[in-house]
């Protein structure tokens, strides 16, 4: 006797997923996010049979959506050590991203492809699926800085692969598809190197990848790559890497070029300067901003050429102390040598490594907040030296108690000034500033660093106050030699000695 559908009997934890999943959404998305993570668990470890799975699956995709629509806006602002709650958060959206994946992956290698076809659904959809999954889960890891998990990119190139239904490890599937399209995206991502942009930098690098992603080249035959290519070799573990930085294996598994995308950013670049409307280029409205141009710019030397180490790193294990405030270091800058020093919030550091050009280094104690890429900070080695300036190209965090921050050395001292500029309504309030000494061995002159748009060409007066002696120089602003999320520092002329 055939049983009907209301006799079958599911497993208790499949009935409670069920349920929850006809039930209306929470007013608020994120109050879904710990059910949506635990009845993912819980589904992984009932054996149920894997259509079905693939089934409920689908419907848990949904409420993913919903819910990672109310996180990312969260993650956007996101700063180093990243609060506790909000670092939870994201983990959760991670692992929910992880398990649909996984579950993806799971109907792929049990089910037959023609089994797994029905309207609306193909063996490539399931593939292009799971790897929007991974794509997620990579981008918000990304702005939390902290690594996708293991297994990430063998089971991205999986996906890959099993779009074409290829299984010959050398081959590549062609360009045409939908998984293609999502890889490519992926490889770009990671080859724009994403630990040194700020999270909003990210998904705007993510969004315009999503639609100029085709023009990555994902090479068919590995004897063709050049010294400006990348490669992937997922089954050894090794994510995305530059030919420039560490040859590839001989099987190397994965090769790829992002020239042709740095070139049509370059294109889309010169084309905003000129004045094209955004849409008109297939760009949201935010590519007006010079944010995202300069994220886009940045990007798209990377593609162009991957960077390499060009200076010897000698690693150390000496303690530093760093302070991350820039208003506290332009006060200390500015202080007496003379007179007690400025009460300031540093923290201690361990150098793992330093050459001419900057330093790794790992946080070891004390309280600090705000680090993201792009952000201006002092090192010193001793309280009696002099702070170092430095701006955050990358930043790294496995866990909570856990920040390691590759620095570019600015300059090995500053001194704290003020910029006034006049306006059409008169003279405005001094604005602080560092003052940069010039440095020949990068061809810079005297500079300014100063928080992100306050440059402006024209003439200004550089005020430089002492205890009983204000020095006032009328300046010609020359260029931006700098500029980041957070700070820029642009050369100067000054165009008569202080009185």
């Amino acid at each position: 006797m055939a049983r009907t559908a209301s006799s079958i009997r599911y497993p208790p934890a499949l009935q409670e997923a069920l349920a929850w999943l006809g039930a209306a959404p929470a007013a608020d998305p994120l109050r879904d996010l710990a059910p949506l993570r635990s009845h993912l668990a819980a589904l992984a470890a009932i054996d149920i049979p894997p259509l079905q799975r693939l089934k409920i699956l689908e419907l848990f995709q949904t409420r993913a959506g919903l819910t990672g629509s109310a996180v990312k806006p969260l993650l956007l602002d996101a700063t180093l050590p990243v609060p506790q709650r909000l670092r939870t958060v994201a983990h959760g959206l991670m692992h929910v991203h992880e398990a649909l994946a996984t579950g993806c992956l799971k109907a792929l290698r049990e089910v037959p492809p023609d089994a797994l076809r029905r309207p609306g659904r193909t063996p490539q959809q399931v593939c292009a699926a799971g790897l929007a999954n991974l794509s997620q889960l990579y981008e918000i890891a990304q702005f939390i800085s902290t690594p996708p998990p293991p297994g990430f990119w063998a089971h991205a190139e999986t996906f890959y692969r099993l779009a074409a239904g290829e299984a010959a490890p050398d081959a590549v599937p062609p360009a045409a598809n939908e998984t293609a399209a999502g890889m490519k995206a992926l490889l770009a991502l990671a080859a724009a190197q994403p630990d040194g942009f700020s999270p909003r930098e990210i998904a705007f690098l993510a969004a315009y990848l999503q639609q100029h992603a085709v023009a990555v080249d994902i090479r068919s035959d590995a004897a063709v790559a050049g010294d400006d290519d990348l490669w992937l070799d997922a089954a050894h573990a090794v994510a995305p890497t530059a030919m420039a930085r560490r040859r590839a294996a001989p099987d190397a598994a994965l090769h790829f070029s992002c020239a042709a995308l740095s070139r049509v950013a370059c294109r889309h670049l010169s084309q905003l300067a000129d004045g094209a409307a955004p849409e008109a280029l297939g760009l949201p409205r935010e590519a007006m901003s010079a944010d995202y141009r300069d994220a886009l710019a940045r990007a798209a030397a990377h593609w162009d050429s991957p960077r390499q180490r060009r200076t010897h790193r000698r690693r150390h294990g000496y303690r530093v102390q760093v302070c991350t405030h820039l208003g506290q270091l332009w006060q200390q800058s500015g202080a007496d040598a003379g007179t007690t020093e400025i009460e300031l919030t540093a923290s201690d550091w361990m150098i793992l490594n330093e050459s001419a050009s900057g330093y790794a280094i790992m946080h070891v104690a004390g309280a600090l907040a705000g680090l993201v890429p792009g952000s201006a900070i002092g090192l010193r080695p001793a309280a009696d030296k002099p702070w170092h300036i430095c701006v955050v190209r990358w930043a790294r965090s496995e866990n909570p108690e856990h920040i390691e921050l590759g620095l570019e050395l600015l300059a090995p001292r500053a001194e704290a000034v003020r910029i006034a500029r006049r306006t059409a309504d008169g003279e405005a309030a001094p604005l602080p500033a560092l003052l940069l000494p010039p440095l020949a061995a990068i061809k810079r002159g005297e500079a300014l660093l100063t928080a992100r748009g306050l440059f402006a060409p024209g003439v200004f007066a550089l005020i430089h106050e002492s205890p009983g002696r204000v020095q006032v120089s009328e300046c010609q602003a020359s260029h931006l030699s700098m500029h980041t999320a957070c700070i820029e520092i642009f050369e100067f002329e000054r165009r008569r000695l202080p009185d």
